[in-house]
């Protein structure tokens, strides 16, 4: 199938950019970006860069007269999530969300479902065509090319902006390379400062199962699997984590797992390349003890 030319819509973070700025390129040269933010230059190779300083809930009839002009549209994220669906549907185009790989010759866009366990071929029959990506899943184009903002505006706030906080980021769990993760089996928030301990003797950084997060135990920035980090750690240390199925996503990239659970049956064990059946609190003051002692 022949593609003219692409449109990125994106929110400005450089990651996310790049990533679809690599698969555009894969398409066409003929490439321009709608990117939400309030920078006057960005780093993106792209013809045109069209800039909004306002929500993509608000923004989908400014958007709409430019997309119908486009024979792919590469979204992904938040961005993606409130407007790939609305996209598709008022463009009458085809669609395939979630896509973690892409056959370029063949025209087939791969979606990973029940945790990677099962792999959804499509191949879309007619254009125009928007594709929603995972993130993390494809390379980054890198660039020196600054693009000047074309700013667009938009006709009326359909939502009202209440409160807006920006919230800083502690920990970038996607680019640790040694992470010490925690589960239900902590049993409170006290335990993850034992994690804590364990993390900053190896100089790697603290994570946690979505069970541990939703018991209020760790904040949601630390989170590992499908709803939060997908790690590409070297080293990864699961106390207490009995493996569910979108955990186990969250670490299939990941080096080298060291399980340590009660449970023997524990699901995690089948991922770990070294099991440890024991009480996490019992091998982890172990561990910390023979950790102090040789860095002295």
């Amino acid at each position: 199938m022949i593609i003219k030319n692409v449109l990125i819509i994106s929110d400005d973070d450089k990651d996310r950019l790049g990533e679809l700025n690599f698969v555009a390129k894969k398409f066409s040269d003929n490439i321009d970006a709608i990117v939400f933010t309030n920078k006057k230059e960005l780093e993106i190779d792209v013809k045109k860069a069209y800039g909004i300083n306002n929500i993509p809930p608000n923004s989908i009839e400014t958007i709409l007269p430019l997309a119908s002009k486009y024979d792919v549209i590469l979204t992904n994220g938040t961005v993606g999530a409130h407007i790939g669906g609305i996209l598709t549907l008022k463009l009458s185009a085809s669609c395939v969300f979630g896509v973690s790989e892409i056959k370029y010759d063949e025209f087939i866009f791969s979606h990973s479902a029940y945790g990677d366990k099962a792999v959804i071929d499509y191949k879309p029959e007619h254009l125009p065509l928007v594709l929603i990506l995972k993130e993390k899943y494809f390379e980054q184009l890198t660039t020196n090319q600054l693009m000047e903002i074309e700013w667009l505006e938009c006709k009326k706030d359909n939502i009202e902006i209440v409160k807006e906080e920006k919230i800083e980021k502690e920990v970038e769990l996607d680019k640790a390379k040694i992470v010490i993760g925690g589960g239900r089996g902590i049993g409170s928030k006290e335990g993850f400062t034992i994690l804590e301990r364990i993390a900053k003797l190896f100089g790697g950084v603290v994570g946690a199962s979505r069970a541990a997060v939703d018991n209020g135990w760790i904040s949601h920035q630390y989170q590992i699997g499908q709803s939060g980090a997908m790690l590409s750690a070297s080293l990864y240390f699961a106390f207490g984590i009995s493996g569910a199925t979108q955990h186990l996503s969250g670490i299939k990239n990941v080096k080298c797992v060291v399980a340590i659970n009660k449970d023997e049956e524990a699901p995690i064990f089948k991922r770990a390349r070294y099991n440890i059946v024991a009480d996490w609190k019992d091998f982890a003051m172990a561990l910390i003890n023979e950790l102090e002692e040789t860095n002295g």
